[in-house]
């Protein structure tokens, strides 16, 4: 076996370093490729070089098109491991090729994948690099010498530049009051139960197009039009909403840091410090260990999936208090590893306590990071992953 793998938007060298420790031999392509563009050119200089170096298997983070015509012309597997949630870019004749294997994280992801004819899909946890958890941790205690840098802390996106704001907000006053009863019945609850998909009708999206010249559903996917609307629209106006409420209510009693490359306004911030963004890694590392409590609110479009986040901060000995998730609660024992949350009420009353108990806390912290880097290694995943692709299981 003879893996070239190629590198996308995601930068990471997690993977071809795994696999080379694993004892595959691995080649990285020269030319990072567009995940979203298909370009014949590009695509024939890989085929090509796919057989002139005898490549076996091609390997990228998520779909890149260039790399499924690619290892089709070349009569090849191509493996993707996916990291978002949901994950769109699938619905495409990319997706159904009898050559390309996917490595999904959120299990409804994958079950809609295979309800929509995607040949070969996987469900699998995301991952950390187990050795290289392992020395950051060991550099960032020698650093922190047992004490914290934050109290709170969040790393993430506000999503504050969303679609919604931008064409939706400006429409008539009745379409905008029907969005917003979406958002008031959808954000703050996190029980695990989807309250945004199938809310948007064809007709409403007719209507908006006919009284906004700005408004168009450009879809090249194999999905509905409302079901794209809601992904790219309205999930991330309500992470929106939900991160900017908790932080700032959060702020008003406790220091609330938030590391984030958002462009916010301070008015929309008003106490909590703002930083730039946190480098993965060894810095990373550094500010989730360094925290007491790691907050986390996923998108409402993740329903089934861990996201990488909770692994990362869990990976560096952190405390993550998070939303509730089914398949979270199913890979850490709840209170013994991880904390979470279903409503408000219930995300302040954790944060006093836990901010209050200290060895409890730490406890909890410990246990997590013992459970990644017994369970979800990138060894682990990749060894899973090749033995599918291959068996054809």
């Amino acid at each position: 076996m003879k893996i070239l793998y190629v590198y996308g938007m995601a930068k990471t060298k997690d993977i071809p370093i795994t696999l080379r420790k694993m004892g595959y031999n691995v080649e990285e392509y020269a030319k990072i490729q567009d995940n979203s563009i298909l370009n014949n050119e590009e695509t024939e200089e890989l085929a090509e070089y796919i057989r002139s170096h005898e490549i076996t298997h091609l390997m990228s983070i998520h779909l890149i098109y260039n790399l499924a015509l690619a290892a089709l012309k070349a009569d090849i597997k191509y493996v993707s491991v996916i990291w978002d949630a949901p994950y769109i870019k699938i619905y495409t004749p990319f997706g159904k090729l009898d050559n390309c294997w996917f490595s999904v994280f959120d299990r409804l992801d994958n079950e809609r994948f295979q309800n929509a004819g995607i040949p070969h899909t996987l469900y699998q946890p995301l991952a950390v690099n187990k050795a290289d958890v392992i020395a950051w941790n060991s550099k960032a205690k020698k650093r922190l010498g047992g004490s914290y840098i934050n109290d709170i802390c969040f790393v993430g996106s506000l999503y504050e530049n969303n679609l919604f704001d931008e064409r939706v907000k400006s429409m008539p006053q009745i379409i905008v009051d029907y969005f917003n009863s979406i958002f008031e019945e959808a954000a703050f609850r996190w029980d695990g139960i989807n309250r945004v998909y199938g809310k948007t009708s064809k007709e409403m999206l007719k209507y908006m197009e006919m009284v906004s010249q700005d408004f168009r559903i450009d879809n090249r996917l194999d999905i509905e039009d409302t079901y794209l609307f809601e992904v790219i629209y309205l999930v991330r106006k309500i992470a929106n909403i939900e991160r900017v409420a908790v932080l700032n209510t959060l702020s008003e009693a406790y220091h609330v840091v938030l590391h984030t490359s958002s462009k916010v306004e301070e008015d929309k911030l008003g106490n909590v410090e703002v930083r730039l963004p946190v480098r993965p890694g060894e810095d990373a590392t550094l500010v989730y260990k360094g925290s007491k409590i790691n907050l986390n609110i996923s998108l409402k479009g993740i329903e089934g999936g861990t996201i990488q986040r909770i692994m990362d901060v869990m990976g560096a000995g952190g405390f993550v208090l998070t939303n509730y998730c089914v398949e979270t609660a199913e890979l850490f024992e709840e209170d013994k590893e991880i904390v979470m949350y279903k409503t408000p009420e219930e995300l302040f009353e954790k944060v006093e306590y836990y901010l209050q108990h200290d060895e409890e806390r730490e406890k909890i912290a410990k246990a997590g990071y013992n459970k990644v880097v017994e369970c979800y290694t990138y060894e682990k995943k990749l060894k899973h992953l090749i033995e599918w692709v291959e068996g054809d299981k």
